[in-house]
C-alpha cells in the first residue's frame, strides 16, 4: 500500500516522555495523598488521556481526576515537558518520509501547546503539514485523528492514510475514523496489545518502520 499520508503519535512513539510524564505525575499524585506506583509500572500513562487514565488506573472520580490533573499540570509545565528525548531513529525516518513526498501529521493526546512546544524544541516541526494535539484532557484520541485528517483535507477512512502509534489508543482511535494503524515496539505496550486492537502491522523499531511505509 502506498501510503501518501502518515500520522504520528507523539508520547512513546516520536519523543520518549516518560520521565517527565512520571515524575510530575508522581508528585500530583502524592501531593493529592495517592499512592504511588513503580516507575515500570507506571508506564501505562505513557498514551492515554490523562483523565481517562486517572479513572481507568486509579478507579478516581470525575472530581478527584481533575484535582490531580491541575496540580500534574502545575509540575508539567514547569520541569516535566523538558524532560524527554526524540525516539532512536524518529527523526531520520521522518526526514526520509519526507524526502520521499509523504505528507506527515502529529495526532497526540499531549495537550497542543505542550506537543509543539517540544516539536519546536528539538526541531521537528518542519517534518509536519499538521501538528494536531488534544483540546482538553478528556478528549478522545479518534476525536484528535479526526482532527489531523481534516487539517490535511482528508476524510474519515482515506484509503491512502496510516497512524502510527506505541499504545493500542492509537490503533482503536485511528480504527474509529477508519484509519489503519501501524503499532511501533518502543517499549510502552504490553506483550500482544496491538494485536489485540486490531493493528495492521507492527515494527520493531524506526528503521522497519521506514521500510514498511515506503513501500510500495
Amino acid at each position: 500500500m502506498h501510503w501518501n499520508y502518515i500520522l504520528f503519535d507523539l508520547d512513546g512513539t516520536l519523543f520518549d516522555t516518560s520521565e517527565g510524564i512520571i515524575h510530575s505525575l508522581r508528585s500530583a499524585l502524592e501531593q493529592c495523598g495517592e499512592k504511588c506506583e513503580s516507575d515500570s509500572e507506571m508506564y501505562k500513562f505513557i498514551g492515554p488521556p490523562l483523565i481517562i487514565a486517572l479513572k481507568e488506573f486509579y478507579g478516581m472520580s470525575a472530581e478527584k481526576a481533575e484535582r490531580v490533573k491541575d496540580v500534574f499540570r502545575v509540575f508539567y509545565r514547569e520541569k516535566g515537558v523538558f524532560e524527554c528525548k526524540p525516539i532512536a531513529g524518529a527523526e531520520k525516518c521522518l526526514r526520509v518520509l519526507s524526502e520521499a513526498g509523504r505528507t506527515l501529521a502529529v495526532a497526540t493526546s499531549k495537550p497542543d501547546a505542550f506537543a509543539k512546544q517540544i516539536l519546536e524544541r528539538h526541531g521537528f516541526t518542519r517534518y509536519f503539514a499538521a501538528i494536531c494535539g488534544a483540546e482538553s484532557d478528556a478528549q478522545k484520541k479518534s476525536d484528535v485523528v479526526r482532527n489531523a485528517l481534516t487539517a490535511l483535507s482528508l476524510c474519515e477512512g482515506a484509503k491512502n492514510c496510516v497512524m502510527v502509534g506505541d499504545r493500542k489508543y492509537d490503533v482503536e482511535g485511528a480504527a474509529a475514523c477508519g484509519i489503519p494503524c501501524i503499532g511501533l515496539k518502543t517499549g510502552f505496550a504490553e506483550e500482544g496489545e496491538f494485536a489485540r486492537a486490531g493493528a495492521i502491522a507492527v515494527a520493531e523499531d524506526y528503521e522497519r518502520l521506514t521500510q514498511m511505509l515506503l513501500l510500495d
